[in-house]
């Protein structure tokens, strides 16, 4: 070596050092392999890298086992392609190397070959480096977007994920593409190019508008026109445009997520239309109807006839307080009623009521038949507390000006008479005026009882109207709720599974159409009962009370109930009202029974004379002897200070979250006793059961 050459060699040698430790620090470990000479060289943490001690020796063979076996064969494959003249001398691989510890590492080798002059490989170079943490985090990159696009084309609801600011539907469930009516060519296009109905819709600005704000856009019951399932119509939906953020916080994607509730949303419009229905026959009700709320005794509702009645229009009342709305009632005792109901729970009802009320700017006194019914809270926890008053005013003020001229000119017609008979020896020579005078009042007393005919004509017809208003709207309001409950049965059926918590509304809805069906079901009954016409025939109790038992065999082997039955009496009657009768009194045995205890239903008959009635009996036919027939339970009974309201319509001593009801059976009961000319009555105690005694006339 010449002394010019050291300083040279100290540079190469400090340059040498300077790129070992770079490599060293970066945990890059270097090899060379001398094809000439066989001679190989592995830095220690290429030794470590193929889980070899740092100052083991090895050869290629050694490293080579330290290959992952599933790697071994194709990474040999790769060294020997690099040593191959035929190559391009590069060698750029990524696999995995197992320790005899067990430990997996993933190992990037990069290298090439160097030639002679004559070009033959004479020697083979390069590094390796320890990668597992990069392709871990690759692999779990991946994994968490095939977990990603397996939730979205799995998810129960129609979803899909659109990416960037053309919305390129990257990934979308098959509900999703059922409800744009299209099929997997949509993958990868824009939205608008997708679903071309979309033009002329929200949803793509609406879009536009989340990506640009990166706030989550929420809507429920929106209208969209799509062809779901190749069918084109409007349909409803409740839907979520949620934008997602990259690591920098930018948004790159918005990922939506549907539900139809087309059937849901009509649904509620038929409902809606039904209680427009209600409130239209409300609001056509041929006679006055108010209804006034417990606090401050506040008009609620009023219809026409009501306002009529008053001097008022119904927007002029209605939202006041009672003495607010009508100031000249003050000092005339119908708020102390009122409140008397509220207080009492008990109804008002009295005849020919004399009433001051202002019309057409002017006191008048009218004179109504008046009912208060109290009115409860449907669902409340307390079935007696009164939540307001039903009002029903039919106008009289004719009948009772006509009675009263006849009843003033009997009046004096009797004063002149006596008169007359004290006077008329005296005064025998005015017999003729007299007798002229009288038959005027003759002809005034025949006039004033044809108007009392002709009022009692027109409140006849008045109550008539009433009994074919029931009838009629009883009939016209079933058909909407059919169809209420069959859309609704269609939409549990086939899309309950879609409906998520929809579900639940969708029950109480059915449960809410269902429970007014019976209502307007026992409302017909009631009206049919109270529109009766004598239709006698002999009828086997006998054969009544065993064809309601078979009616109601379902019940009774659900609840185990047993029902004993005397030989019942034949009866001269109607066949289809007793059947009603005794199917009201044994299902409501069987309904009122104690929790874990078997419904026991006895069914006795005994005969009694008039005399030996009770006292609270009062049957509307006077007879010698009575037909008693008791039905008694062992159920959970009542307190008798409730007596007088079990039989009124609409009256409930439960509410209809302990047992289900209309309040209108024992009513129907009372009206069929009463059109026999017979009489109910009962006895009970809480706890200890229930006897409901019938008295029919033999």
């Amino acid at each position: 070596m010449q002394p010019s050459d050291t300083p040279l060699n100290e540079e190469n040698a400090a340059l040498v050092e300077r790129l070992t430790f770079a490599l060293q620090a970066a945990e890059v470990g270097t090899w060379d392999y001398n094809l000439e000479t066989g001679y190989a060289e592995w830095s220690p943490i290429c030794k470590q890298l193929f889980g070899l001690a740092p100052g083991a020796s090895v050869s290629a063979a050694t490293l080579l086992a330290q290959v992952h076996p599933d790697d071994r064969e194709w990474v040999a494959l790769a060294n020997q392609k690099s040593l191959s003249p035929d190559g391009d001398g590069q060698h750029n691989i990524t696999f995995r190397t197992l320790a005899d510890d067990g430990q997996q590492r993933w190992i990037h080798a990069k290298g090439k070959t160097f030639l002679n002059t004559e070009g033959r490989i004479v020697r083979f170079s390069g590094i390796a480096q320890d990668v597992t943490a990069s392709v871990d985090a690759r692999q779990q990159l991946k994994a968490n977007q095939e977990r990603f696009r397996t939730l979205i084309e799995e998810a129960p609801v129609a979803t899909c994920l659109f990416v960037g600011r053309e919305l390129i539907i990257e990934v979308a469930n098959d509900l999703m593409i059922n409800f744009w009516g299209k099929d997997q060519t949509v993958i990868g296009k824009s939205l608008r190019e997708a679903v071309p109905e979309l033009a002329g819709q929200p949803f793509l600005q609406i879009l536009d508008d989340v990506y640009t704000s990166g706030q989550t856009y929420e809507a429920q019951n929106r209208a969209a026109e799509l062809p779901v399932n190749g069918i084109a119509g409007i349909y409803y939906f409740d839907f979520t445009f949620k934008p997602l953020r990259n690591a920098e916080g930018e948004v790159y994607a918005i990922l939506e997520m549907a539900v139809e509730v087309t059937e849901r949303v009509l649904a509620q419009k038929r409902i809606e239309s039904l209680q427009r229905q209600v409130l239209t026959s409300f609001e056509q009700s041929p006679v006055a109807i108010a209804i006034i709320s417990e606090n401050e005794l506040t008009f609620q509702m009023a219809n026409p006839f009501y306002g009529e009645l008053v001097g008022r229009r119904p927007d002029q009342i209605v939202g006041k307080p009672l003495l607010v709305a009508l100031p000249e009632l003050a000092g005339q005792g119908f708020d102390q009623l009122l409140r008397q109901v509220i207080a009492t729970n008990k109804p008002y009802i009295a005849k020919e009521v004399a009433v001051d009320v202002l019309r057409h700017n002017q006191l008048e006194t009218i004179y109504v038949n008046l009912i208060y019914q109290p009115q409860r809270e449907v669902g409340q926890d307390d079935p007696d507390r009164v939540s307001g008053i039903l009002v029903v005013a039919t106008d009289v003020t004719g009948q009772v000006q006509a009675r009263q001229k006849v009843e003033e000119s009997e009046t004096r017609y009797r004063a002149l008479s006596a008169e007359l008979e004290q006077q008329i020896k005296q005064r025998t020579q005015e017999l003729a005026a007299s007798n002229e005078e009288l038959a005027n009042m003759n002809e005034e007393l025949m006039l004033a009882n044809e108007e009392l005919a002709e009022s009692n004509r027109l409140f006849t017809r008045s109550n008539d109207n009433l009994q074919q208003f029931a009838y009629i709207a009883s009939h016209d309001l079933q058909e909407p709720l059919r169809k209420v409950q069959s859309f609704g049965d269609l939409l549990k059926n086939n899309y309950g599974d879609q409906l998520g918590n929809g579900v639940e509304y969708l029950e109480r809805m059915q449960a809410s159409a269902h429970r007014m069906s019976l209502f307007i079901k026992d409302l017909l009954a009631f009206s049919r009962i109270s529109t009766y016409r004598d239709r006698t025939e002999l009828v086997s109790l006998m054969d009544i009370v065993n064809a309601v038992s078979t009616d109601l065999e379902l019940i009774i082997e659900e609840t185990n109930g047993v029902i004993e039955i005397d030989t019942l009496p034949v009866v001269k009657g109607d066949k289809l009202q007793l059947g009603q009768l005794f199917q009201n009194l044994i299902s409501n045995a069987l309904k009122f029974h104690r929790p874990g205890v078997s419904p026991l239903i006895y069914i006795k008959t005994r005969q009694v004379g008039a005399r030996d009635l009770p006292a609270t009996v009062k049957p509307t036919r006077a007879s010698t002897v009575y037909h008693c027939i008791s039905v008694s339970d062992n159920g959970i009974g009542f307190d008798e200070k409730y007596l007088d309201r079990i039989f009124q319509i609409f009256q409930r001593l439960h509410g209809k979250s302990q047992f289900s009801g209309t309040g209108i059976g024992l009513a129907v009961c009372e009206k069929v006793i009463a059109n026999h000319g017979g009489a109910i009555t009962a006895r009970s105690r809480p706890g200890e059961g229930a006897v409901f005694s019938v008295y029919l006339p033999v």
